[in-house]
């Protein structure tokens, strides 16, 4: 495609015909016992016409939920879902969903699959379908894979036959849901490039692409605006526009720095550069009465260990990306390994560095005995730990529903069960407190000369 095209593509993204809009969306999910979770608060986006707009954000976000109220898959428990400047009610026929796993039919052929794409337009004649598939499996490049079913054909293919299923229906929109997270890196490479030839092919129904990923890179390469869900609950960030041009280089100095106003914001909101609140004072009884508790990341034990062990072993290591490729996760997840082991005070975050402190090498250095006592110490400082403490200091066990309903009431914003899983799972390894699955009640835990590591 030419430059001249990729620039009128690019104005009308920028002031085109909104096709999909959320206008002041909330979601949240009943949780039961009149308690609810809320994932997205006040979500206001629009889906233009001719844009390419990537949705980032860390796992948990809520990134999916926005994705499924807007093509109409789940409903906003407050504000509207427009489609052309109509509510939407039911599911929008003008968009697709190419989804991070593939979802195909095994029993199904390769056409067959893509023809499950058509179901909707049930006025369609067999032959007028046939006509459809063929023309979405030339588009996509399956020709000559008709009739291979999905086990005969490459984690590659089968995304593509995905894609195509998604086509064949011709829609305005074409959403992908971390539709290529689950691939190898060159099939990665080389499917986004031909999702954006596919955007950029003016012959096709296609007007827009709306992608949700967290990978910083894939959202820079293709998008021509970008933006940042924030978490806890999911609301709008950051909104950036992408004027490069296509194909995109990695190495050009905008390219840069797209991803590096990306990471610092992502960084930054997770792992804010703030003093750490003043411990208890000595002797003080512990109190659930206060005003305001930090939420803990759902991060096991062993995961935040890891995080030590690469930075003892390796101590030029000390890039927050840098780690996240080492330890082979994603940008998200090794945020909140580090916001957790930063929560302990095992570990400092200037802007995007990670480095011990002097508790953190202390811990990891010492012997596990040791290592319990420093975790305990540190768990008890954290005021979200005081709802169980609080209880288990005159009593020996305390049911799980009942600081399942506290964690919500103090955390109306977090999922109370995974709180608390966490929290078990931390405690343990410190030796506060243990969990009986049969009776459903945190306990005191009983002295043992082994501890094991746990993790959540």
């Amino acid at each position: 495609m030419s430059s001249e095209l990729n620039l009128e593509r690019k104005t009308r993204g920028a002031e085109g015909v909104v096709i999909a809009e959320l206008c002041n969306v909330t979601k949240s999910f009943h949780l039961g016992k009149g308690r609810e979770f809320k994932v997205l608060d006040q979500i206001n986006l629009a889906v233009r016409e001719g844009e390419l707009l990537a949705l980032l954000g860390q796992s948990g976000s809520g990134k999916s939920t926005l994705l499924r109220c807007l093509t109409g898959l789940a409903s906003p428990t407050s504000g509207e879902v427009r489609c052309h400047g109509k509510p939407l009610t039911g599911v929008n026929p003008y968009a697709s969903i190419v989804f991070q796993t593939f979802a195909l039919y095994p029993w199904l052929t390769v056409e067959q699959n893509i023809e499950i794409g058509l179901i909707a337009k049930r006025h369609l004649t067999r032959a007028e379908r046939s006509d459809a598939a063929e023309k979405a499996i030339d588009l996509i490049g399956l020709n000559n894979y008709h009739a291979a079913y999905p086990r005969e054909i490459s984690g590659g293919m089968r995304q593509r036959v995905g894609i195509a299923r998604a086509l064949v229906s011709e829609p305005e929109i074409l959403c992908l849901d971390e539709a290529f997270s689950a691939l190898d890196v060159l099939t990665a490479e080389n499917l986004r490039t031909e999702v954006v030839g596919l955007w950029q092919n003016e012959t096709t129904s296609l007007q827009s692409i709306f992608m949700v990923t967290h990978n910083i890179e894939e959202a820079v390469e293709m998008a021509t605006r970008i933006c940042v869900l924030f978490p806890h609950p999911g609301r709008l960030g950051l909104v950036l526009d992408n004027e490069l041009p296509y194909p995109r280089n990695f190495n050009d100095p905008e390219f840069q720095r797209l991803m590096k106003i990306i990471h610092e914001t992502i960084t930054m909101q997770a792992l804010p550069d703030l003093p750490p609140e003043p411990p208890p004072a000595p002797g003080k009884p512990i109190s659930r009465a206060k005003a305001r508790m930090e939420s803990i990341p759902t991060v096991g034990v062993n995961q935040m260990l890891g995080l030590l062990n690469i930075l003892h072993d390796s101590p030029d290591l000390s890039n927050i990306y840098d780690i996240a490729n080492e330890i082979g996760k994603d940008f998200g997840e090794t945020i909140s390994i580090v916001k957790a082991a930063e929560i302990l005070e095992f570990v400092n975050t200037p802007k995007d560095e990670v480095e011990f402190t002097e508790l953190g090498r202390r811990f990891f250095e010492s012997d596990r005995k040791t290592r319990k006592e420093i975790f305990a110490e540190q768990v008890r400082k954290l005021r979200l730990f005081h709802i169980i403490l609080a209880y288990l200091e005159t009593q020996e066990e305390v049911p799980a529903e009942t600081i399942i309903h506290d964690i919500a009431l103090a955390l109306p914003y977090e999922d109370p069960e995974k709180i608390l899983h966490t929290m078990i799972a931390w405690g343990r390894y410190a030796g506060l407190m243990d969990f009986n699955a049969n009776t459903g009640m945190v306990v005191i835990p009983e002295e043992d000369d082994e501890d094991e590591e746990e993790d959540v």
